[in-house]
């Protein structure tokens, strides 16, 4: 996924791309690319600038945050980058402030932009922080580990008391 900067028209450049998924190197135990990634796309000059916007496409197989059970989850999203060539100057040792567009802005150097990077963080940010199978997943018993969504088990549902709070307890069940 690298374009020649010479090779992109004063109108842009429209491009289709389909990446295999090994070229991501995103296979950990509970998030594995599972299908190719397509992305359609335009790269367009503004003066020494490239911008590059476009939709991803591809797939996950995810592990639930609560039954750990693995489910596919679709990324679809929108892709939006801003490159700029990379100068070295005393700046980059001084802290900075960040602004919205820096999180979007990704540097070239010889010519070439890459794509790789920020399409992988992208399919990466796409997860949710809590991943879900179904809205409704009842997740998996702390007692005995059954999961809940196939079977009910016969444990007290009831958490035991924090030893701190026993004498609390004994007043509730006196209360009773």
């Amino acid at each position: 996924m690298i374009f020649e900067i010479d090779k992109i028209d004063e109108e842009g450049q429209s491009f289709e791309v389909l990446e295999p998924k090994q070229h991501f190197h995103i296979d950990s135990p509970d998030c594995v690319l599972t299908e190719d990634v397509k992305i359609q796309g335009r790269l367009e000059k503004i003066g020494h600038e490239i911008l590059c916007q476009g939709l991803l496409e591809t797939g996950l197989l995810v592990t639930c945050t609560r039954c750990l059970i693995g489910f596919s989850f679709p990324v679809k999203n929108k892709l939006r980058v801003h490159f700029i060539a990379r100068v070295e100057n005393d700046k980059t040792r001084k802290e900075i402030e960040l602004t919205d567009l820096d999180f979007e802005q990704e540097f070239y150097e010889e010519g070439r932009i890459d794509l790789s990077c920020p399409v992988r963080d992208l399919i990466l940010l796409s997860l949710p922080q809590v991943r879900l199978c179904r809205e409704d997943c009842s997740g998996l018993c702390s007692q005995c580990g059954t999961n809940l969504n196939e079977k009910h088990c016969d444990c007290n549902n009831e958490e035991p008391c924090d030893p701190r709070l026993a004498v609390l307890q004994k007043l509730k069940d006196k209360l009773k």
